[in-house]
């Protein structure tokens, strides 16, 4: 279960929530290549200095599986100074993977429509902020409760991991990626990046949070 306890905030300007798919097609090798990645890829020059060039940004974190697996992996951290971020980012790449079956999987299934809605019960607890994303990183459709859940006024952007999961609807080019834009992407500005593997999972994350972290240039204010 999503655990408790968000810190009250001013003058921030973004609140991001990171979801990580720890469903079973994803093994214990993966699972430390995207957590090790995202560590990384806050731990990089030019995230860093998105980061705080402007107003402070909220971090959380949770991992998801089948439609009732969901547990905190960071909780809400105000980033305003770079000892927080490197907290944030250890915290992230030393969470150990929740268990389930004997080979260290947790249940089995892909949940996520019911992902979503754990991201927005995150962001519930959240500091009060200008903007609210959830950040969902997955390599496969759900097969598991709703596919996608509507949410009003959060903006949910997606890192589809290829390779992993056979065929589904939308075929062998481009399949993940344009499952979850019709699927998952929603709220002004939505994107998806796509990585080609877990080993490509550190590059795509980097440039999702340089595009989620940054502020605003004037002329689209």
């Amino acid at each position: 279960m999503l655990g408790a306890g968000a810190a009250g905030a001013q003058d921030c300007r973004l609140a991001l929530v990171l979801g990580f798919d720890v469903s079973a097609s994803v093994d214990a090798r993966e699972y430390e290549l995207m957590m090790r990645g995202t560590a990384t890829a806050l731990r990089d020059p030019e995230v860093r200095a998105a980061l705080f060039a402007g107003p402070p940004v909220a971090l959380a974190a949770y991992v998801w599986g089948g439609r009732r697996e969901q547990a905190v992996a960071a909780g809400w951290a105000l980033i305003e100074r770079e000892t927080q971020l490197a907290e944030f980012a250890d915290r992230l790449e030393g969470f150990p993977r929740p268990t389930g079956d004997p080979l260290g999987r947790w249940g089995g299934r892909t949940g996520v429509g019911a992902a979503l809605a754990a991201g927005a019960r995150l962001l519930m607890r959240a500091p009060v902020c200008d903007r609210q994303v959830i950040d969902l990183a997955g390599d496969g459709e759900n097969n598991d409760g709703p596919d996608t859940t509507r949410l009003d006024g959060i903006t949910v952007n997606a890192l589809a991991v290829a390779g992993n999961m056979p065929l589904g609807e939308f075929g062998a080019i481009d399949g993940l990626r344009l499952w979850y834009a019709e699927r998952v992407l929603q709220g002004p500005g939505a994107f998806v990046i796509e990585a080609q593997g877990f080993e490509d999972f550190a590059r795509a994350i980097r440039l999702k949070l340089l595009r989620e972290v940054s502020p605003p240039l004037l002329g689209a204010l």
